[in-house]
């Protein structure tokens, strides 16, 4: 199974940024750069497929964004659609969003609000039993199941309930499980922010942020095909990688042959010194 997440992250800024106008605004109380991003994983793999710059109001809403990103997935991908599954929280619940990923033929996992509207005025809260067949507003006719999840307490608060729905009828057990992997795209966010700096761009013009999102998210990929080549040669058995030492691995391999030769300069100058060869 081939999993398709979709979700949006947030790189403050703080300052007048002229050369970016039209990418600096506010989202969900964070001023700065937002990114939406559409990350492929399929066992070990795990790819960072592509992004997109929510450009502010009046624009390409982020779910709109992720519908973009969904369609420009490969042919071969979205050809075998039974076996690519889309996961998305609430913010990724919109109508237009859910009935192109059904267009599309893809099944889905999205978190909804407690809020959303079925048809005959109800709300999905008042819903009171699991593996509902369930119509929302806007979505008549598409078939629709009702879950949902307990998170755990915050601060010593109440358990906080989460709704989820899918397009596929499956044991509430199962469902759970699918959406927990949804958590695998805030790993991949953590991992970018704080070994990649994803979010510590200082150039002031589009093609510069453009150029070094690209170059972080790379150094990212290499990495982590680099940790499945020392998986599959058995060097690698920690569930969660050191990402310096990756990093000091690719470089070797990649741009080793630069510091040798580096070296091998250096070393004939100094035997130029010896030898009196200097000018």
């Amino acid at each position: 199974m081939v999993e398709v997440i979709v979700d949006t992250t947030s790189i403050a800024k703080e300052g007048q940024f002229a050369d970016l106008n039209g990418w600096i605004h506010t989202l969900n109380r964070v001023r700065g750069l937002h990114v939406v991003m559409l990350y492929i994983c399929c066992g070990d793999l795990r790819l960072p497929w592509s992004f997109r710059i929510w450009r502010g109001k009046g624009t390409s809403s982020p779910q709109d964004l992720a519908l973009q990103l969904v369609r420009q997935l490969p042919k071969e991908v979205l050809t075998r659609s039974r076996q690519v599954h889309f996961l998305g929280d609430a913010g990724f619940s919109s109508v237009k969003l859910l009935k192109g990923l059904d267009a599309l033929g893809l099944t889905f996992t999205v978190g909804m609000r407690a809020d959303r509207q079925m048809l005959g005025g109800k709300k999905i809260r008042d819903v009171t039993s699991q593996e509902r067949h369930i119509e929302l507003a806007g979505l008549e006719g598409m078939e629709l199941w009702l879950y949902w999840v307990w998170l755990p307490k915050a601060d010593h608060g109440e358990p906080r309930q989460r709704f989820v729905i899918t397009n596929r009828r499956r044991t509430s057990t199962t469902v759970r499980k699918t959406g927990r992997r949804r958590w695998k795209i805030e790993a991949l966010f953590k991992t970018l922010k704080s070994r990649f700096a994803f979010g510590k761009f200082g150039q002031k013009t589009k093609l510069g942020v453009l150029r070094y999102l690209c170059l972080s998210v790379a150094a990212s990929l290499l990495c982590h095909f680099e940790r499945l080549e020392s998986q599959a040669s058995g060097q690698e058995e920690s569930s969660w990688p050191d990402w310096g030492e990756l990093a000091c691995q690719v470089q070797a391999k990649l741009l080793g042959w630069v510091r040798l030769i580096q070296l091998d300069v250096g070393r004939q100058r100094i035997l130029d010194v010896w030898e009196g060869k200097t000018a």
